[in-house]
């Protein structure tokens, strides 16, 4: 049940601080970090990372690509 609740966590967590938090979370729950990692990098994978987007040369919307002044 631990585990559950802990991805849960790691799903909802939108920003940078809420996945710090969230990984907290996970390993106060007892989840390993390296299982932390790869659900991470799976949800990114599904979700789609925007970074990614943003490195292939892709604005997102609503933020100028850096060094865009």
């Amino acid at each position: 049940m631990a585990y559950k609740i802990a991805k849960l966590l790691l799903e909802h967590a939108e920003t940078f601080l809420d996945r710090k938090e969230a990984i907290r979370s996970a390993m106060g729950l007892g989840m390993p970090l390296n299982e932390i990692e790869s659900y991470l990098d799976w949800l990114d994978m599904v979700h789609g990372d925007p970074s990614d987007e943003a490195a292939d040369g892709n604005e997102i919307q609503g933020e100028p690509e850096a060094g865009s002044d």
